[in-house]
């Protein structure tokens, strides 16, 4: 196992990687929307969204994988109500790639709003 980390995403609060690479599968913490070079958190949940996908490409990216490498996401919104938003960003972000996803309302630690992980497929790179 190959543990992922990168300065162009949020550092780990916790006992995590941000991301492992296991023989062609690269798994990716949940990944928030905290800008890594400021440390702030945006107060629109629009933006939030962008930068938690943008934190998760970073990852992704150091790993060696690509957003069309993702097989697969796992979606927490502390809000349900917000999903078309979220969706609104995530199609964006995603384009005509459409990875398996799962989406749930929960509530999230540090009074964040949204978390996104992948696994992502890099083994015919």
């Amino acid at each position: 196992m190959q543990l992922i980390h990168t300065t162009n995403a949020p550092a780990p609060g916790g006992h995590y990687s941000q991301a492992s690479r296991v023989g062609d599968f690269v798994f990716t913490a949940g990944q928030i929307g905290v800008d890594p070079s400021t440390g702030e958190t945006p107060s629109d949940f629009r933006e939030e969204v962008r930068q938690s996908l943008k934190n998760l490409k970073a990852v992704l990216a150091e790993s060696g994988a690509e957003i069309g490498d993702v097989v697969r996401t796992m979606c927490l919104l502390t809000d349900i109500e917000s999903f078309a938003i979220f969706n609104e960003e995530y199609a964006a972000f995603f384009g005509d790639h459409k990875p398996a996803r799962s989406t749930f309302g929960i509530a999230l630690a540090g009074g964040f709003t949204v978390e996104v992980e992948a696994i992502a497929f890099v083994g015919d790179k």
